[in-house]
């Protein structure tokens, strides 16, 4: 026997334990972190190491995508599976950090630093997470995204490229965007959304985020009021704090906003950040008479409001309400949409529709911070949505999501059910699950997210973390072997740690 499968053929306990998985994790990462398994060191296939412990590949293989993703190995593709160059944990001679700058700015000056802080409060396993592990939410189904397509259509556009046309690509982008891409944008929100716009209403962000911190930088001054959904979306109010504005958290219902306790509250806000198609994270759709109201108050207190369209592309029954970009008939609402959910999220290409007196400012902003998009992935873009692909793939991914979704459910009942209920979305990557009387969701998602699973509170996003019994759970990158394997996983986490989470 090879030496290293020698080193690892270790025995497993197979009943009253750990799952098989999570046992074969933690001996991998002891070996990986004792220095048995040295940094670049290629390890035997999934098939050989599989036959070694007398598991399923597909068990093995769980493990390597687990590491992977909490960086102690590296995949190669159609070269093998190796120990990272740089695992975490692994002991290792102290080393002194270079100091460019050894002395603090004055406290002041780290105000705005230490406001930001508090929109990162989540475990700090979450953040070493590189790959989404179970139960990631808002995460699309990468997996599934047709990477020869794509590979095949950039291949076409460098071998059509002539010195001219390298010349205009391979320059300076267009601050706006590319004008096929913002045409085909504007071709496609005006037939599945309703969206009123041109190509010349269109301008191209990076992500999201991105647009939304431009839009809060040019429409709020610094001390401005904004209204924000609570629980709401973390980057809005993060966004409106970088302006230098203040973020004022309006409750929800099963209407969306609720424009009257905003008013009460906040009778001089300037601004308000909604997702009326799926409210982040509670899921209902904003009611027409919410809509008619949030679109009353901006006319009526010269307002603005800025719609986050963050995953309207998959909805499963019905079609949606139209978006307040549609009812708006004075230009008071900033839609913004993103590629990060219907394709994938290292894109990062977003887009933002403004009303025609705004488009000036928003192409010179976007001229200052970022100036454009990457020229390349814009065109692919524009070439995948022009030829048809990006509606066959929204329409192949909405069926993936159903099915997703249903392997979820049953998952939760089947494994979970002593612990929570979860009930079905109409739309988006994930669903909300509600703990049953007695259980702690923070406590129970900070030791999810110490084995390698990720379960959200909706509590995170509430203002102050109030408490609340529901964790969003995410199935939209998941096969249904992973996601029952999350949920058996997930339960021993929980009856593990019994007396920590029920707090009745």
């Amino acid at each position: 026997m090879p030496p290293l499968l020698d080193a690892l053929a270790f025995d497993l306990q197979r009943s009253g334990g750990a799952p098989l998985h999570r046992q074969i994790q933690s001996r991998l990462v002891a070996e990986i972190t004792a220095g048995a398994l040295k940094p670049g060191a290629r390890l035997p296939s999934s098939r050989a190491l599989a036959e070694l412990l007398g598991v399923s590949r597909n068990t093995v293989m769980l493990v390597f995508e687990q590491l992977i993703a909490e960086g102690y190995l590296d995949g190669q593709t159609g070269s093998g599976t190796y120990v990272s160059r740089s695992p975490p944990g692994l002991a290792r001679k102290a080393r002194p950090a270079p100091r460019i700058n050894p002395v603090l700015p004055a406290a002041s000056s780290l105000d705005r630093g230490r406001s930001f802080a508090r929109f990162s409060d989540v475990p700090e396993t979450f953040r070493r997470m590189r790959r989404p592990v179970a139960f990631r939410a808002n995460f699309p189904a990468v997996d599934a995204f047709p990477v020869q397509l794509w590979a095949k259509l950039t291949m076409n556009l460098f071998r059509r490229m002539d010195a001219s046309a390298a010349s205009h690509l391979l320059g300076e982008g267009d601050p706006q965007g590319y004008h096929p891409l913002r045409e085909c944008i504007a071709e496609h929100l005006a037939l599945s959304r309703g969206v009123h716009c041109s190509a010349a209403n269109v301008v191209i962000f990076a992500g999201v985020q991105h647009a939304a911190d431009t839009a809060c930088r040019l429409l709020l001054m610094p001390g401005d009021r904004a209204w924000c959904e609570d629980p709401g979306y973390d980057g809005a109010y993060a966004a409106i704090t970088a302006a230098s504005a203040h973020p004022c958290p309006v409750p929800v219902d099963d209407q969306g906003i609720d424009v009257a306790a905003g008013l009460a509250a906040f009778p001089d806000a300037r601004f308000a950040y909604v997702t009326p198609s799926k409210q982040y994270p509670l899921g209902m759709a904003m009611s027409l008479e919410r809509r008619t109201q949030l679109l009353d108050w901006a006319r009526v207190h010269d307002s603005w409001i800025i719609e986050d369209d963050y995953d309207s592309e998959f909805r499963y029954g019905g079609r949606p309400l139209p978006p307040l970009q549609a009812l708006d008939t004075e230009g008071r609402v900033i839609y913004l949409g993103t590629f990060s959910k219907c394709l994938f999220p290292a894109l990062r290409l977003g887009y933002a529709v403004v009303a025609d007196a705004l488009i000036e400012y928003f192409v010179a902003a976007r001229t200052v911070v970022g100036r454009y998009s990457p020229i390349l992935d814009q065109i692919l873009v524009a070439n995948f949505m022009a030829e048809g692909h990006f509606a066959a793939h929204v329409a192949r991914m909405r069926k993936l999501y159903v099915q997703r979704q249903a392997s979820l459910l049953e998952a939760v009942a089947r494994d979970l059910g002593d612990y929570m209920t979860a009930e079905p979305s109409d739309s988006g990557m994930e669903l909300l699950a509600t703990l049953r009387p007695g259980f702690d969701a923070i406590a129970i998602a900070r030791a999810a997210a110490a084995e390698g699973l990720e379960v959200m509170p909706v509590s995170f996003h509430t203002q102050g973390q109030r408490p609340d019994p529901r964790l969003l759970l995410g199935f939209g990158a998941f096969t249904p072997a992973q996601i029952d394997d999350g949920a058996r996983h997930l339960r021993w986490v929980i009856s593990g740690m019994m007396p920590q989470c029920n707090i009745a």
